[in-house]
């Protein structure tokens, strides 16, 4: 007879989000207990950790190479790859102490390393054990996408993470998809010095309005990579110690010939295989059903993550921990905040996208305004020749609804952004802030100052100053 636990809390995932959510429950003196198939934190040690030090190592490349505009010769650097990847491991195991086991089982967080799957709608079973929680958070992640093409089963695709396993950058990479991670890192193998290769689709970063897209074509056309977009990839066939990649779409050329090959499909929600339809549980392909407060279905059931069928972002699991933690512990439940979004795309340059898009924006809204302001127009962005620009989406009366950043420094500076929208912050209000000078970030502000000139041109607000000068 299996052996039944029965918890405060059943964390299904052991990523960064399901950990963030226990560890928070554990604080509180609640019984946890975590059930992972996959190695802990997977998701942060490989692609973050490994790819993360790909993007640093070939940003210093493009520093030491852009230093003659400044008056700093150098020569052209010398790329030990190998090296590179012994770094991406280190940082790996720098990273890894954070979401250990034994951190885990120290705060009493019970870990069971199986498959689990929902037997009736109270109970889970993993590990030879049933697990009857008080509630259950689902909490599974994503996993990469597989692409269907004939002939991909009989050569070695590499992943964002097993690239750093390589002696040397590949001589020539062929990227097949458009997944915004997978491209900043074929960016920095081509900065390394490989050979790169891409082919979409549709258009490159089709979810971006060409004014945050069109800049990071032109780099990557700048750094010599070659874009094929709108093109079928029909079959793979391995050649010699290379391969060669068949299209079809009214291409010159029927194939591309490369000595390796990385699929960037995207990921897609981990939910098939948990016995969803027993526990009662509502969901597609695209995840599980939930409301605001993150709840599925099932009441004892959540979703955080990408698990959950919710507008998405860089670090939005853990933000759904912060969320659903209040009704894990018997505190009111809070619920998502309206345009809880953001997301960063790490190529170069860099964007940033919090709260709503524009066609969001206008579908929800009579009346929207927009404001821009480029870094170039910024004393900080005029010393060092930056690019890009920040854009606001307000309601009519300025409130802040989105925006997007693309250029320097974005990864950082929408964080005021995902500030004001989720604070309810008036563009006005922006445009008083106290940016230390001199700052990229004064473009935020004065993108804000927009609005406020624009209100003070306004007739009816002239007149209402001129009589309250007047009473003064």
């Amino acid at each position: 007879m299996n052996e039944v636990l029965r918890p405060d809390l059943c964390v299904l995932g052991g990523g960064a989000a399901g950990q963030s959510l226990a560890v928070g429950a554990a604080l509180w003196g609640l019984s946890v207990v975590i059930v992972e198939r996959r190695a802990l934190a997977a998701d942060r040690l490989d692609a973050a950790a490994r790819g993360r030090t790909l993007l640093s190592a070939s940003r210093i490349v493009k520093t030491l190479r852009g230093g003659r505009e400044l008056g700093v010769l150098t020569d052209e650097p010398r790329i030990e790859f190998r090296r590179i990847g012994e770094r991406a491991s280190l940082a790996a195991l720098k990273i890894a102490p954070n979401y250990a086991r034994a951190r885990l089982e120290a705060m009493k967080i019970d870990v069971i390393a199986a498959t689990g799957r929902f037997t009736r709608r109270d109970a889970l079973e993993a590990g030879g054990r049933t697990i009857k929680a008080r509630r259950f958070v689902i909490a599974t992640g994503s996993e990469d996408k597989i692409s269907p093409i004939p002939g991909l089963d009989l050569v070695h695709p590499l992943t964002c993470a097993s690239v750093c396993d390589l002696d040397s950058p590949p001589s020539r990479l062929i990227v097949i998809g458009g997944d915004p991670h997978g491209l900043a890192v074929a960016q920095a193998l081509r900065r390394l010095g490989a050979g790169v290769v891409v082919v979409t689709g549709g258009a490159l970063l089709p979810e971006l309005d060409e004014e945050f897209s069109g800049p990071v074509r032109a780099q990557f056309q700048a750094d010599g990579i070659r874009l094929v977009e709108g093109a079928e990839v029909i079959r793979i066939e391995p050649q010699g110690d290379g391969l060669r990649v068949f299209l079809s779409g009214g291409r010159q050329e029927d194939f591309i010939e490369g000595s390796h090959l990385m699929i960037a499909a995207g990921a897609s929600p981990l939910v098939e295989g948990l016995g969803l339809a027993a526990a009662g549980v509502r969901y597609s392909a695209e995840g599980i059903d939930v409301g605001a407060n993150l709840r599925s279905s099932n009441r004892r059931i959540f979703a955080i993550g990408r698990a959950a069928r919710v507008q998405q972002g860089s670090g939005a699991g853990e933000y759904h921990a912060s969320v659903v933690l209040p009704a894990i512990i018997g505190l009111p439940a809070r619920k998502i905040a309206p345009g809880a979004s953001a997301d960063v795309i790490m190529t170069d340059p860099p964007i940033a996208v919090a709260g709503l898009r524009e066609a969001e924006a206008r579908a929800q809204r009579k009346s929207i305004r927009i404001f821009r302001f480029p870094f170039c127009e910024t004393d900080r962005g005029r010393i060092e020749s930056a690019t890009g620009h920040v854009t606001l989406i307000c309601s009519r009366n300025g409130t802040i609804l989105g925006g997007a950043i693309v250029g320097t420094g974005a990864e950082e500076l929408i964080n005021l952004l995902t500030l004001a929208i989720s604070r309810g912050v008036n563009a006005a209000t922006l445009a008083t802030e106290l940016i230390p000078y001199p700052s990229l970030a004064d473009a935020v502000r004065r993108a804000g100052q927009q609005f406020a000139a624009r209100r003070g041109a306004n007739p009816a607000t002239r007149l209402l100053l001129r009589i309250l000068r007047k009473i003064g």
